[in-house]
């Protein structure tokens, strides 16, 4: 995104367990006026959405991934999915540090990760920060009155010195060292079994549904969302809710054929694997079965190809469905 975001790097004291980042973040800086951070933290992987406006008074939403590192508590990320925007913002690493402070917990931009050019020119103007306002993933929006009721984090003290340390006590000649014995040859290392490649999993079978439902999809205009050309004889859909979990219910079609039925989309992903023939066209389709608490319904749906990997933001109604076409081709 313009001038924000992004390779997250959380410090924390010696001694402390690893943080748990999901929740909603709030704070400006980094020449933006406001940011709006939504976690979702699982094991190594953090992902989630982000809103931010820039000085210009442009602004972008945007998804972003990132790995955690649990030993040296390190989280690097990246930009992903342009949502929408306004303006001319775009994608790019970031780098945060956490902390927990006397009134909250902050994420703080690591100056030091800013490119040599931002440093001697300070043309991202003040560092960033992020303070928690909840411990659940918000629904993104823009109110400039939140950021305003956060107080700019005063500076982090500097630690105090070291008192000098004592001079050492001569110490007394050691012994004579013996010989050291003639070190013992290493074992030689196992040879390792060769891996078995597992074969790709069948698509599961077609789903026994109504006729009514059937009816009512084709009843229901289909938006593309986008054409995937691929050359592999398989495809894997992982389907995500793209926010706040609202209840979306949603029922996946491939070739006219219930793969899904009346499945309740959340935070965790639902795995699908299908086919894909070199001598036709296939087309995947999601029917909103309701609407939820926050229409419309809406679904990050990420998809592996081959090599490839593909995230698509999905939106469809009780008017719309969203369509995927895959064709058998050279990968783009």
């Amino acid at each position: 995104m313009k001038k924000i975001l992004l390779l997250l790097l959380l410090s924390v004291p010696l001694g402390a367990l690893a943080q748990d980042l999901t929740g909603t973040w709030i704070g400006k800086g980094g020449g933006t006026t406001y940011i709006k951070l939504v976690i979702r933290h699982t094991k190594d992987t953090v992902f989630g959405y982000t809103y931010d406006e820039a000085i210009d008074d442009s602004w972008c939403r945007a998804s972003f991934h990132g790995k955690y590192d649990k030993g040296a508590l390190r989280l690097v990320g990246y930009g992903g999915v342009m949502i929408e925007q306004s303006g001319s913002h775009g994608t790019t690493t970031y780098n945060w540090r956490y902390s927990k402070e006397a009134d909250g917990e902050y994420l703080r931009e690591n100056l030091g990760a800013r490119s040599l050019l931002d440093q001697l020119l300070g043309s991202r103007g003040e560092p960033q920060w992020l303070r928690r306002v909840s411990n659940k993933p918000q629904k993104l929006d823009s109110t400039m009155r939140e950021v305003r009721k956060l107080q700019a984090p005063k500076p982090e003290p500097k630690p105090a010195p070291k008192p000098p340390a004592p001079k050492p006590k001569p110490e007394p000649k050691p012994a004579p060292k013996l010989p050291a014995p003639k070190p013992v040859p290493p074992a030689p290392k196992p040879v390792e079994p060769e891996k078995k490649i597992e074969p790709v999993k069948p698509a599961e079978p077609p789903v026994i549904v109504a006729p009514q439902l059937v009816k009512a999809k084709k009843e229901r205009s289909s938006k593309l969302v986008r054409t995937i050309l691929t050359e592999a004889d398989s495809i894997r859909l992982f389907i995500y809710d793209n926010g706040e979990i609202d209840n979306d219910t949603v029922t996946v079609f491939y070739d006219d054929q219930v793969v899904l039925n009346k499945y309740m989309i959340t935070d965790k992903a639902k795995v699908i694997t299908l086919p894909i023939s070199k001598d036709r066209e296939h087309v995947v389709e999601l029917f909103a079965n309701n609407l939820g608490t926050i229409p419309p319904n809406t679904a990050l749906v990420v998809i592996v190809a081959g090599k490839k990997r593909y995230e698509l933001f999905a939106s469809y109604d009780l008017k719309t469905n969203a369509k995927i076409v895959f064709r058998y081709g050279k990968e783009e």
